[in-house]
């Protein structure tokens, strides 16, 4: 019967470690980096308005140029998700000349 002996990681092993290292270290670089940005492209933005107005669809416009038009310091993201919490929408799509609870104010 032969003796179990310890076996020395071969030299795949070892690299096959530095790669899953490096690339752990390469998707937590990516990460912090664009959540730095999407802090940065946010900073100038302002809060959603508390304050609201109702507003007529006009032809052609979408929730985002209402959001953009009533709240135009705040995040226009912001806005239509608040615009669709306001009126209950489902979806994006509004039909021509129905009235909107919209935030309105810088």
């Amino acid at each position: 019967m032969r003796a179990c002996s310890r076996t020395r990681p071969t030299s795949q092993v070892w690299l096959l470690a530095a790669v899953a290292i490096g690339v752990f270290c390469f998707v937590v670089a990516v990460g912090s980096i664009a959540n730095a940005l999407a802090v940065v492209s946010d900073a100038g933005v302002g809060a959603v308005p508390a304050e609201t107005a109702v507003v007529s669809v006009g032809a052609g416009e979408t929730l985002w140029d209402l959001a953009e038009a009533a709240a135009p310091d705040a995040n226009p993201a912001a806005v239509v998700t608040r615009i669709r919490e306001l009126n209950d929408l489902a979806g994006g799509t509004v039909r021509v000349g129905t009235p909107l609870v919209v935030p309105a104010g810088s």
